[in-house]
């Protein structure tokens, strides 16, 4: 599957854009403290993780040495403790910027 994907025009900017989308669906749900989209957020958080790992699987050695994946993949960590709601989002525009640091750096 990594091998189709590797050599694939369109599957690397296809499951990165869907990967984006499960950030902002999760991410969009998160901001509005209503219990009955805890289903959405599952949702967006089960496309998050999906695609993310597939993204993983794609560069593993690159993306396992990289200290901005290190530092997205301990403040992802972070967000599930007990935290109030503001620190919960502060972390997660910092998780934003590391993903993008992987790219470059």
């Amino acid at each position: 599957m990594f091998e189709w994907l590797r050599e694939s025009t369109w599957g690397y900017p296809i499951i990165g854009a869907i990967h984006v989308l499960g950030m902002a669906w999760f991410g969009g749900t998160v901001l509005i403290a209503d219990r009955e989209l805890v289903a959405w957020k599952r949702v967006g958080f089960v496309l998050m993780i999906l695609t993310g790992a597939l993204l993983f699987g794609l560069h593993a050695g690159r993306y396992y040495t990289s200290v901005a994946f290190r530092i997205k993949m301990l403040l992802l960590i972070m967000t599930g403790l007990p935290l109030p709601r503001a620190v919960c989002m502060a972390l997660w525009v910092v998780i934003i910027f590391a993903s993008r640091a992987i790219a470059f750096l």
